[in-house]
């Protein structure tokens, strides 16, 4: 067998691993639990924060690396472990993993309170209500060093020790969240999707990683999550890939105090777009059809070449002034990256202006003033073109992946009205859910063609609802009855085997709606 070895620090002795077949250089460090790099370009090679140094056996740097990586650092060594399989004889220096910290630690005293827990496939956000009030916070998916996308992590579930490794991360997280708060909570609830709640617990999750998809674990009850917590209640496992978040979701706006007089009513469309794109359409009478597209994380600012998450210093939009295009940054300041929001803003603003063309090209040959001073910063890098604007870069890759992203949100929406026999007139409202609805500008979807002319009139943010249905179902026992009724009126709509979805997915990347 070959193997490679890990230097976890200066001074200490190489760990030498095994080489399994077919997996990268972060997901085999990962694995070792001798990684705590947080990639976010779904193995690309775009983002470089999945960066280590080779101490031994350094490979030539490929060209990705060249334009990532300033020379002097490529000369010491580093290289992005997300575009390379381990090396047989090398050695690697990478920065160990934290201790665990459910280890050598006591829990605070137990109480009434409630613990929400919405777990995404790229970052965990949480609430908890009891003694002291209200806290809450959220922070990148640990097992993000495995890849930022659900198949990657299903992939390293298979090695041996992999799918331990994603349990323990997830529960490490949760440890740590309830060591940080005044007691621990007797009433948890994780809200998911299907395949990270899988991983969560440490159950088969095989049905996921090939068609035919399946879900072995229904949810819907309590599990342990960890034996030091109490055990958590996981809202029903809709259909492989439209999970807990989704179930959850319906629960809060069902429930959700907040909404008061604006509780949506049927036919409403509840959209939840991350790694995957998840859809709801509750109907007249009850009846929910469900769908997922793999739309890829471009949304949450994840696989493009300077996106970030929507946080502190993160481009969320930008706007048309004399002097460009310039950035609104969520805190101020210079922009350090762009959101998957900001992307979407960007890429409307350079639409309307002329400057982008509805197939996704950068028009040289715009006749329009403004168009000319947006590509004012146009150039190419490595033969690809890039867009320097208002402190930011846009690449033409990047714009392929929003194209992506529009195709089969169309997609999923035209398939399920057609299901339900409906026009998209017939919907009384588009629910968005999460940072995208909070950020994204309802006109600039509408204008890159996610939705038909008018449509952004019908579009309303209802913020984390997978986070406020995970608190509800933990404190009430009328939402958890309530969720264990929803799959019996649920059924899914599996678009990706329709008839006619590949034509249907590759007419719609243009940057206007197809209907």
């Amino acid at each position: 067998m070959k193997t490679f070895a890990i230097l976890p620090g200066t001074g200490l002795k190489h760990v030498t691993r095994d080489i399994q077949p077919g997996f990268s250089l972060a997901q085999a460090l990962f694995a070792a639990g001798a990684y705590r790099g947080k990639p976010l370009c779904s193995g690309a090679g775009r983002c470089g924060l999945c960066r280590v140094r080779f101490a031994e056996g350094a490979p030539e740097p490929l060209p990705e690396e060249t334009r990532r990586l300033p020379g002097e650092r490529l000369l010491e060594g580093w290289r992005l472990a997300c575009l390379r399989p381990p090396v047989p004889g090398s050695v690697v220096e990478v920065a160990l993993e934290e201790p665990n910290p459910a280890d050598g630690f006591e829990l605070p005293s137990a109480c009434d309170g409630v613990l929400g827990v919405d777990l995404g496939t790229t970052s965990v956000h949480w609430r908890f209500d009891g003694p002291g009030g209200v806290l809450g916070g959220q922070f990148p998916n640990p097992q993000l060093g495995a890849g930022s996308e659900v198949m990657a992590r299903l992939s390293l579930a298979s090695l041996p020790g992999g799918a331990e490794r994603l349990r323990e991360a997830v529960a490490a997280s949760i440890i740590k969240i309830v060591r940080g708060l005044p007691c621990t909570p007797k009433r948890i609830c994780l809200a998911g999707n299907t395949c990270m709640t899988m991983l969560a617990l440490g159950l088969d999750a095989s049905g996921l990683a090939a068609a035919p998809y399946r879900v072995d674990w229904p949810g819907g009850e309590y599990a342990e999550l960890d034996a030091r917590l109490p055990r958590v209640y996981i809202p029903p496992l809709l259909a492989p890939f439209v999970g807990g978040d989704v179930s959850a979701g319906m629960a809060a706006l069902a429930f959700s105090p907040a909404l008061g007089d604006a509780r949506p009513e049927p036919p409403y469309l509840l959209a939840d777009l991350g790694t995957n794109g998840e859809f709801a359409l509750e109907l007249p009478g009850g009846e929910v059809l469900l769908a997922s597209v793999p739309m890829g994380p471009a949304l949450e600012g994840v696989g493009m070449a300077q996106g970030m998450l929507a946080g502190p210093h993160a481009a969320v939009r930008f706007s048309a002034t004399p002097a460009g295009l310039a950035p609104e940054v969520l805190g101020g300041g210079a922009a350090r990256g762009v959101s998957g929001t900001g992307y979407v803003s960007l890429a409307a603003r350079l639409l309307a202006a002329g400057a982008l063309t509805p197939e996704g090209r950068f028009d040289r040959q715009t006749a329009s003033p403004l168009a000319a001073r947006f590509l004012a910063g146009l150039a190419e890098e490595g033969g690809e073109p890039k867009l320097d604007v208002g402190g930011a870069s846009l690449y033409a890759s990047d714009v392929e992946a929003l194209l992506k992203v529009k195709a089969a949100f169309n997609v999923a929406v035209r398939y399920l009205l057609k299901e339900a026999g409906l026009g998209f007139a017939a919907l009384k409202s588009v629910l968005l859910a999460g940072a995208l609805g909070e950020h994204v500008a309802p006109r600039d979807l509408e204008a890159l063609g996610f939705l038909p002319p008018g449509g952004a009139l019908k579009v309303r943010a209802v913020g984390n609802t997978s986070l406020e249905g995970a608190c509800l179902a933990a404190d009430r026992e009328d939402v958890r009855a309530w969720l264990a009724e929803l799959p019996r009126r649920s059924r899914l709509v599996d678009v990706a085997a329709r008839p006619g979805f590949q034509d249907s997915f590759i007419g719609s990347m243009r940057f206007t709606h197809a209907g």
